[in-house]
């Protein structure tokens, strides 16, 4: 009955007591186009640079898209997985995703991709994600999502970058 009323001594939550909060992930790349041909070879393409083979939840010959409904990947049998729901998509400097972690069963993470001109020699793209969960759903969450240095650089490859 602990917990019942406000003056009962509240049992602590040993998964997330006295947890450091996670950093947040980051990663960023250099791309030899413009900003608006970044976030559109980003968002049009994914489905030609992301590396599938290495970071997929639905094994080889699946592949990835990128639309208002979001980030997904769909293998041959027409499987459908959701990897993030759209947040906002502020072309050409700003997409939002919001990344679910379907094992971990913890609320989504934050994904934000700025893309920021370069002053005429290309499109630095940073990435960040946060808002991990408290505890071991959190660590889980980012330990999950240490696969972010790759994309990139499969996407600056697909962008031209050497």
């Amino acid at each position: 009955m602990t917990g019942l009323f406000s003056h009962a001594p509240q049992e602590p939550d040993d998964d997330a007591a006295g947890a450091t909060p996670l950093p947040a992930r980051t990663a960023a790349v250099h791309v030899p186009v413009d900003a608006e041909h970044a976030f559109e070879g980003f968002t049009e393409y994914i489905h030609l640079w992301w590396p599938a083979g290495r970071h997929s939840r639905l094994g080889v010959g699946s592949h990835f898209s990128l639309d208002r409904d979001g980030l997904q990947e769909e293998d041959d049998a027409g499987q459908v997985q959701i990897w993030g729901e759209l947040g906002r998509a502020e072309p050409p400097g700003l997409l939002e995703l919001r990344i679910l972690h379907p094992r971990e069963q913890a609320a989504p993470t934050d994904l934000r991709l700025h893309f920021v001109d370069a002053g005429g020699a290309g499109t630095d793209v940073r990435l960040e994600q946060s808002g991990w969960a408290a505890g071991r759903a959190g660590e889980l969450q980012y330990a999950a999502s240490d696969h972010w240095s790759d994309v990139l650089e499969a996407y600056a490859r697909f962008m031209g970058a050497g």
